[in-house]
């Protein structure tokens, strides 16, 4: 009667491939739940064509204020630490201008959306042709980071 002993090789690459299972389970819930979302809404995109802003917002464009890939507004609450966001005071006439000369508005339409949280809370809006982005939010420093896709940058990363 011979007795088998268990394949050590076997056992040690089941565990070390649980160990990176588990490792991938906390670094994408690490990742993702700080993440919030935009939502489309057609009254930010009219808000930004008639000049209407809130003033419990900041605002900031992206691009050259005369041609901005993106304009956004965000809860004041909130700092936005970036050096591609350019903060402005807005005014009905020049957000309308900005609005109306937003970049790619030749090729595309450009949409309002919401800004969200994680928890689903309206924390700012946005108003670009630009259609690949991201917000993620940190509560606790209350700071909000807005990336995007640079329109000009063909085969480019976010800014």
């Amino acid at each position: 009667m011979s007795i088998s002993k268990p394949n050590s090789l076997n056992i040690n690459s089941r565990v070390a491939g649980l160990i990176i299972i588990a490792a991938l389970m906390v670094v994408v819930a690490g990742c993702t739940k700080n993440y919030g979302r935009f939502e489309k809404n057609a009254e930010v995109g009219l808000a930004f064509r008639q000049g209407d802003y809130q003033p419990d917002y900041q605002y900031f464009y992206a691009g050259r204020n005369t041609r901005p890939y993106a304009i956004i507004g965000i809860d004041r609450r909130y700092a936005v630490p970036s050096r591609y966001w350019v903060p402005f005071e807005p005014e009905p006439k020049q957000l309308r201008k900005m609005a109306g000369n937003i970049y790619g508005n030749y090729r595309y339409y450009p949409a309002g959306y919401n800004i969200l949280d994680p928890d689903g809370n309206i924390i700012g809006v946005w108003f670009s042709t630009v259609n690949q982005y991201s917000v993620s939010v940190d509560q606790q420093n209350r700071t909000v980071e807005v990336l995007y896709r640079n329109p000009e940058n063909r085969g480019g990363g976010p800014r």
